[in-house]
């Protein structure tokens, strides 16, 4: 196990993450694992990794059984079987390449998202919700292959996969149980290969399940505000966060793919 202030962070953390989940559907994962990248660099990302899967399992789970009725089931499908297509890759990449390269993909995927998302959020005019159109329909399917990949290495293909789903689910309820379920099947998927293949750290079983009772926590809070509070404030706090986290990352990491790719 890791140390007393490393657990206490590991959990404060997860608890933030889930709690915007909870609220807004997506971000608990992508949220929390570049700053425990950050702040607790004495566990590797390989172990940071299952536990966040662990715990968005527990998650999705909650958000899955109190708004099971807005499920919307063909949207579900069709971004289950995109981003299905591009889970194998993600695996490949985290099983060989370099876990400081994987931190540095990671934080300029984050952040490159978070701009993004911030920028659409301030725009006046309404964000498009069709998915119609032959390059359109293109575009979002490659955008969820993507997304699939991205799952496959960090557990965290939300910001991606959200590009589509804010066009094809309507409201914050559909979008956020919708989502909830997938999460909850590519992460089902994920832990069983890591579990077949004995990929999952053995220090990540007790830590994980420290957290979950402070997820559960999370989860309940988290659906009080969903119903109350305005969807649109919540993410802009997200995607601010993501880009902090993710600035973060790339200048913990930058320093060290410099050194490695240096002249001797």
């Amino acid at each position: 196990m890791p140390e007393l202030h490393v657990v206490v962070i590991v959990i404060s953390v997860i608890f933030a993450g889930r709690f915007l989940e909870s609220v807004i559907g997506f971000g608990g994962t992508v949220v929390a694992l570049p700053i425990l990248a950050v702040v607790t660099p004495s566990l590797p990302i390989h172990t940071l990794v299952p536990v966040l899967a662990l715990g968005n399992i527990v998650c999705c789970v909650g958000i899955v059984w109190v708004g099971h009725k807005d499920i919307v089931w063909g949207e579900y499908l069709t971004i289950l079987v995109y981003a299905a297509l591009g889970l194998p890759i993600g695996f490949f990449a985290a099983s060989y390449a370099p876990e400081v390269v994987l931190r540095f993909i990671l934080g300029a995927f984050v952040v490159i998202i978070a701009l993004t998302s911030i920028i659409k959020s301030y725009r006046q005019a309404p964000e498009e919700s069709d998915t119609e159109g032959p390059l359109m329909r293109l575009y979002l399917r490659v955008v969820l292959v993507a997304g699939g990949i991205i799952h496959g290495i960090f557990t965290t293909g939300g910001p991606l996969i959200v590009i589509y789903a804010a066009r094809a689910l309507k409201t914050k309820g559909l979008f956020r149980v919708t989502l909830g379920l997938l999460w909850l099947t590519l992460n089902l998927v994920m832990v069983a290969g890591w579990l077949l293949n004995d990929q999952i750290p053995a220090q990540a079983w007790p830590l994980a399940g420290l957290t979950i009772p402070f997820i559960i926590l999370a989860v309940f809070i988290g659906d009080h505000f969903h119903h109350r509070l305005p969807e649109a404030t919540f993410r802009k706090v997200t995607y601010v966060v993501l880009c902090v986290a993710g600035l973060l990352l790339l200048y913990k990491s930058l320093p060290i793919m410099l050194a490695m790719t240096a002249p001797a």
